[in-house]
């Protein structure tokens, strides 16, 4: 299998892999949830907290430049939980994007939307979204995300 980071696995297509990684829950979360991961560095240079998305370009979790993750579990506000970086996986959904719309974290929620001008694309919909209906496959790349969507 490959992953976003290079190249291998089957001779034709993409075949991501799930790259997942352990964080603190910064409040309750549920599963499908869309975190931005705190630019707070512990002294061993790690990051290990999850917050709320933000915009603005104020921060590193911002919607421009950020990095995302989506929770493979519910978890306790302050408990460590699962969360993917990359690879597909179900998400929490915002209106109702089409088959291989470009979406990325909404913000001040903890969902996927279609991207707006300045949004950083991180996700590709593997089906169609169906608003409040429960999580929808997304093609998912919270670390490097897929581009800006830019000025039409």
């Amino acid at each position: 299998m490959s992953n976003f980071f290079g190249a291998g696995g089957p001779a034709a297509g993409i075949g991501p892999r799930s790259v997942t990684l352990q964080l603190t829950a910064h409040a309750a979360i549920n599963k499908g949830d869309v975190l931005a991961v705190s630019p707070l560095v512990n002294s061993d240079d790690q990051f290990y907290t999850t917050q709320l998305t933000a915009s603005g370009n104020v921060s590193v979790d911002d919607n421009r430049f950020g990095i995302f993750v989506v929770a493979q579990e519910t978890i306790a506000s302050g408990a460590k939980g699962q969360f993917l970086v990359s690879g597909i996986t179900d998400v929490l959904i915002s209106g109702t994007p089409a088959v291989g719309a470009a979406v990325g974290a909404k913000e001040t929620t903890k969902d996927l939307v279609s991207v707006v001008t300045g949004t950083k694309v991180v996700g590709y919909m593997l089906e169609t979204g169906a608003n409040g209906t429960g999580l929808q496959k997304v093609l998912f790349d919270g670390w490097n995300g897929f581009g800006i969507r830019h000025i039409a």
